[in-house]
């Protein structure tokens, strides 16, 4: 067991080094400063920067002396453009490499990039001029092109039917698309400790697929030629499956996204072997084949975060599954509703604390109600946004979305009343020195050996959790930061503020 698990750990570091490896001969390799250039390029995507300005990503890019490797992300000045996705473009812009972390052991742009495939960010110095194609985009591509078309035509019918903020956050939800949400409004859900509704995750592609299973499987027993000829479960599967692959689609494709597929997808594929669905084993294999193709994403807060939730979920319900169950076994509709309303609080419930250090490591912030807020807000999304999302984005080829679109709105109304309310209470965001990496490597060993033992050995997982969020109490604040270059310094003042210079 022993050499098997150093095995594992010793191909998951050759992994990553491959991956390295073959994608440093597609990135360019970062200049040391900043670079006023000619830049042509070919749009592969169009989105909104954090201030509202148009943003393009450029491949095929060249400059006066030869061809460059990589993307290259390019902000214009103007908050909209005619431009397209496929059109080349040319133009005058000052370049630089990925942004390092700004302070020590802060968040890695430049590494998030790498594996994007980034080779520099920027921006225009002049207008972008459209200029003719030499080469033309691989068959990839073509089809991400296609795809976000398709997300623009579907966030355009959104703000033409849905007020300003509902339209932000359904354009959010639906298709992946942030760039409309306000900072006031983004603020409000990370204090309120609901901003994880606002990234398609494993929340939304649950829900999704769970009321496609469970609909069309309803429907399917209605028919009673169908219920006894056919495995209506495994046909019911089959949908979820292809519902969740064009939500996938429609959302953009983040990691994400393509986490919380490959987990659903997994799951689901469960049932169509007629194996147990949601298992321990299940989250292994769901988590060795996101590692398998992203290795990189191991790092990131959303990997962490979305694993670890499911990870204690699941630990959760195989322990008090059977009580719970026997307390809400019921055929009456009103318990029925109750139960569904109590598993959502429970589950918000559960899922917090399990990401609680994440949350705390990563982003140096504590939702202090974000128990309220998901209690609050949990019914809402549960019985009223996702069943009308699904609904939405059935009749959306058919072109009779407006009304279930509508009903969306109204729930994500309540929910941004919700946020509102909660991010108002006192402390409701609160500051918090990140623990070290240590800290956080004991809560999750500790929370590894709590979840994944059966016998009552088990409990002594507490003991290196509580060691882990004591470890905060052992981090103090630097007097003085400053970046690599030195051109920025910030000195804490009598107030324990920073000062920047």
């Amino acid at each position: 067991m022993v050499t098997g698990s150093l095995l594992v750990i010793a191909l998951g570091f050759s992994n990553i080094q491959i991956r390295s490896m073959y994608q440093a001969k597609f990135v360019e390799k970062p200049s040391v400063q900043k670079e006023v250039t000619y830049l042509k390029g070919q749009i592969l995507k169009i989105d909104l920067s954090a201030k509202g300005k148009t943003r393009l990503l450029l491949t095929n890019v060249q400059d006066f002396d030869k061809e460059r490797k990589g993307l290259y992300r390019v902000t214009l000045s103007a908050k909209s453009t005619d431009l397209t996705e496929g059109k080349c473009v040319e133009m005058v812009a000052t370049l630089m490499p990925p942004m390092a972390p700004v302070v020590p052991d802060g968040y890695q742009f430049n590494r998030k990039s790498f594996y994007e495939g980034i080779s520099a960010i920027g921006y225009a110095n002049s207008f972008a001029y459209e200029t003719d194609c030499k080469q033309s985009l691989s068959l990839k591509q073509k089809i991400n092109i296609f795809i976000s078309y398709l997300r623009k035509n579907v966030v355009c019918n959104i703000e033409d039917i849905l007020p300003k903020d509902q339209a932000a956050v359904v354009s959010a939800i639906l298709a992946g698309d942030r760039s409309l949400i306000s900072e006031r409004l983004n603020q409000q859900y990370r204090d309120s400790g609901l901003a994880h509704f606002l990234s398609i995750s494993g929340l939304h592609m649950s829900m999704i697929a769970a009321i496609s299973f469970f609909v069309l499987r309803l429907l399917l027993t209605l028919i009673p030629n169908v219920a006894l000829k056919y495995d209506c479960k495994k046909i019911s599967a089959l949908f979820a499956i292809f519902m969740g692959f064009i939500y996938l689609l429609i959302s953009g494709m983040e990691i994400p996204a393509q986490r919380a597929f490959i987990m659903t997808f997994v799951v689901l594929l469960g049932v169509l072997f007629s194996r147990n669905a949601i298992s321990m084993r299940m989250l292994g294999f769901a988590a060795f084949v996101v590692l398998l193709i992203s290795p990189q994403s191991l790092v990131s807060a959303s990997f962490q975060m979305s694993f670890a939730a499911v990870l204690v979920l699941i630990a959760f319900y195989e322990r008090f599954a059977s009580p719970i169950n026997k307390f809400f076994k019921s055929r009456n509709i009103i318990k029925i509703i109750i139960a569904y309303i109590m598993g959502l609080l429970i589950s918000d419930f559960v899922a917090s604390m399990a990401t609680l250090p994440f949350a705390i490591y990563h982003f140096n912030k504590v939702a202090v109600y974000t128990t309220l807020g998901n209690m609050l807000a949990g019914p809402v999304i549960g019985l009223i946004i996702m069943p009308f999302v699904f609904l939405t984005l059935f009749l959306m080829p058919l072109n009779l979305y407006e009304l279930p679109l509508k009903i969306v709105g109204f729930g994500v109304e309540l929910v941004n009343n919700i946020t509102s309310y909660v991010a108002s209470l006192p402390n409701a965001g609160y500051q918090i020195l990140s623990m070290p990496f240590w800290g956080l490597m004991l809560i999750v060993w500790g929370g590894l050996w709590l979840c994944i033992w059966q016998r009552k050995w088990r409990l002594w997982g507490a003991l290196p959790i509580v060691l882990g969020f004591l470890s905060i109490f052992t981090v103090t604040k630097p007097d003085v930061i400053y970046d690599f270059k030195g051109t920025h310094i910030a000195v804490k003042d009598n107030f324990d503020n920073f000062n920047l210079d």
